[in-house]
Order: C-alpha cells, then structure tokens, then sequence
C-alpha cells in the first residue's frame, strides 16, 4: 500500500493516475549509450583500459542516479475528492489541492509535445496555481480532473 492509499479520506477513492513521459529520460539514457560507447573502446594498454572502465561505469552511475532524481517517487493522482502530488523517495513531498477550491485547467503542449503526446497541466485554485510537467497524455488527466469536480458538483 502506497503513500497515497493509506492518506485517502473516509470513502474517497483514487479515479486516476497520471504518469511522467518516457521523454524525461532522453538525456540520462543518452548519457548512459555514450558511457557504453566509451567502454567498448578497444584499448591494448592495461592502465588506460582500467581508467576507461572506471569512467565509463561512473558515466553509468550518474546516468541511472539522473533518471531516479528525475523520477523521484513522483505521483500525480486524481480522487474523487482531491488532486494530490507526491514526490520524494527519502524526503517526502506532497501538494493537495481540494478539487471543491480548482478553477481551471489549463494545458501547455509544444510541437514537440503534440507529437509525443506529452504536456504541462496547470491546475488554478483562486490566486494560486499548480504546475504539473511532462505529463503523459496532458488531455486524459485535465479530464479527469473535469469529470472529478463534475461530480462533486452534482453530489452537492
């Protein structure tokens, strides 16, 4: 059971999920193919062989350490009641905006985000608003959003 399972409220359930996009990890995987290209240099002199190894699987750790960080323990979830942010693995952060005090919901997509089908979520809540970067599927997760306060509208 997860951090977001065990803090839902008296019948509040989670009805949606937003994940990152796989495009956040271009650069450390990239960081990672020219680490394995830096090994797979062939090299006849044994301390220059030991040097490139050790570079190569540094170049390796910081790659998988800067696809972590990236991640963080982020999750972007919908309940019927709230849209609560999480990040962290050791330190916890988390933002929980009652879904009764949004709104609007605004999606920022580039050329690029378009494509990949990606995009930044901005959820506004009076003066204050909440930005959410690199969503997969930025339209799926502002709708469900929508459908969420709908809901609570019509519960009232």
């Amino acid at each position: 059971m997860g951090y977001i399972e065990k803090n839902l409220m008296e019948n509040e359930k989670v009805a949606y999920e937003a994940q990152l996009h796989p495009v956040v990890y271009v650069w450390p995987i990239l960081l990672g193919i020219v680490a394995l290209a830096v090994m797979a240099i062939p090299l006849e002199d044994e301390t220059k062989f030991i040097l490139k190894l050790a570079v190569g699987i540094l170049m390796l750790l910081a790659a998988f350490v800067w696809a972590v960080s990236i991640n963080g323990g982020k999750q972007y979830v919908v309940t019927t009641r709230r849209l609560i942010f999480k990040r962290g693995i050791v330190k916890r952060e988390s933002l929980e905006l009652l879904l009764r005090k949004c709104e609007g919901v605004k999606i920022e997509q580039s050329v690029m985000g378009r494509l990949l089908g990606y995009g930044t979520v901005v959820v506004t809540t009076g003066e204050a608003s909440s930005r959410y970067a690199f969503i997969k599927s930025p339209l799926k997760f502002s709708t469900q959003i929508n459908q969420q306060i709908d809901n609570l509208k019509a519960g009232d």
